[in-house]
């Protein structure tokens, strides 16, 4: 386990640099000028060239790239060209509005979709062994932004009960439990969006094993020892059942996080997604590479911590350096 840890950690800075120097070069590559979306289009050329001078683009790309990596190495980030603030003061700004929609909708889909997964696969009844499968496999093709919107539709606009955008109502100045019930009342929709649009696939993956567990011999062996058969699948099958949500819900969350860019659109939410929207339309390119960091950076972190889970649920599992 030891050595396994220690040679995933090495893994991290190597591909960390790996993935930098990939994308530093395929931004600077797109079409688009970062100096026309900082000043417009008609700008003059003295205060083009101060510009350009004064975030260095006028060097070669090889030696900015030098620059900016040798930046890195000392916790230095740059400056965002549109917001004129360190782009960890920028990023710092936005990763608490991306947690508040990701991390409660990775586990409310988890135990929604645990429960009714086991559901469906305990049934007697052939409508409900039906009924939540083909749900799910409705519900999983819906576009993201389409269910956004359908749900601001029917909450929003038709019952007028929740709010459509923002964190927060810019036009009250609310303090205390009032401002944080504001909040709540504004996170509802982008939530529920967010654990729609995951739950289907927690249901048909812990349903398929499950199925799967319950007709192993060892299930009929528990049972056969006069235990009941909602107990043989809880003390029994569902531990093995459960270990490949448990990955995909790390795979989630990495996704969520850099997947949310749609719902944080769709209900102008002040989030990383938002605001990797925001800086690739302005070209600014500190601030892409900051947010690619550290989504990367939250990516490798929870692929490693759902290894570790891995062991901590199934003691079988062990790990080793050498793969």
């Amino acid at each position: 386990m030891i050595n396994f840890l220690i040679a995933r950690i090495i893994q991290i800075p190597i591909t960390l640099v790996i993935i930098l120097c990939i994308t530093f070069f395929l931004i600077h590559a797109a079409p688009g000028d970062p100096v026309a979306s900082l000043a417009g289009d008609f700008v003059t050329k003295e205060y083009r060239d101060l510009i350009i001078k004064h975030y260095e683009l006028d060097k070669p790309l090889t030696i900015q790239a030098l620059i900016y990596f040798k930046n890195i190495f000392t916790g230095d980030f740059g400056t965002s060209y549109y917001f004129k603030d360190s782009v960890l003061n920028v990023i710092g700004s936005r990763i608490i509005p991306t947690l508040l929609l990701v991390i409660p909708s990775i586990v409310i889909s988890s135990f929604l979709g645990i429960y009714l997964g086991f559901l469906s696969a305990r049934s007697s009844t052939v409508l409900s062994r039906i009924s939540i499968p083909v749900t799910s496999i409705i519900v999983t093709s819906i576009p993201t932004f389409w269910l956004g919107y359908l749900l601001i539709i029917f909450f929003s606009i038709k019952l007028n009960i929740f709010p459509i955008q923002g964190i927060t109502n810019p036009r009250h100045s609310l303090e205390g439990l009032y401002y944080y019930v504001d909040i709540i009342f504004h996170l509802f929709l982008p939530l529920l969006t967010m654990i729609i649009s995951q739950l289907a696939q927690v249901i048909l993956l812990l349903r398929q094993k499950l199925i799967y567990e319950i007709s192993l011999p060892y299930f009929r062996t528990a049972l056969s020892k006069g235990l009941s058969y909602r107990k043989a699948i809880i003390n029994h099958s569902l531990q093995n059942a459960i270990l490949p949500v448990i990955t995909v819900a790390g795979n989630r969350f990495s996704f969520l996080i850099t997947g949310s860019i749609l719902t944080e659109t769709v209900f102008a939410w002040p989030g990383l997604g938002r605001l990797m929207i925001q800086a690739i339309e302005v070209r600014d390119y500190p601030l892409v590479l900051g947010i690619l960091f550290i989504l990367s950076v939250i990516v490798m972190v929870l692929n490693l911590l759902t290894d570790l889970v891995y062991t901590l649920i199934d003691p079988r599992i062990t790990f080793k350096s050498d793969g």
